[in-house]
């Protein structure tokens, strides 16, 4: 067996995905969260096209967008 020495041993990078079921104000949707060092993404899963980049800019997604900025889905 080989000599192994470690000289040095770092996270170069990183990607978490995170998915909620929420119930907002009534209205059930799922939604994931995309974190890595480039930034955040979210997505929400529709009927008709699946998986889908969401706006977060209004709507139901920008609920969820500030309340993941606040912490609030931790």
């Amino acid at each position: 067996m080989a000599d192994i020495r470690i000289i040095e041993d770092k996270e170069v990078f990183w990607s978490t995905t995170t998915e909620y079921t929420l119930d907002i104000d009534g209205e059930t949707i799922i939604c994931r969260v995309a974190e890595n060092p480039n930034g955040v993404e979210f997505f929400e899963f529709t009927d008709s096209g699946g998986w889908e980049e969401s706006d977060t800019d209004s709507g139901i997604m920008k609920i969820v967008c500030d309340a993941w900025e606040l912490g609030e889905l931790s």
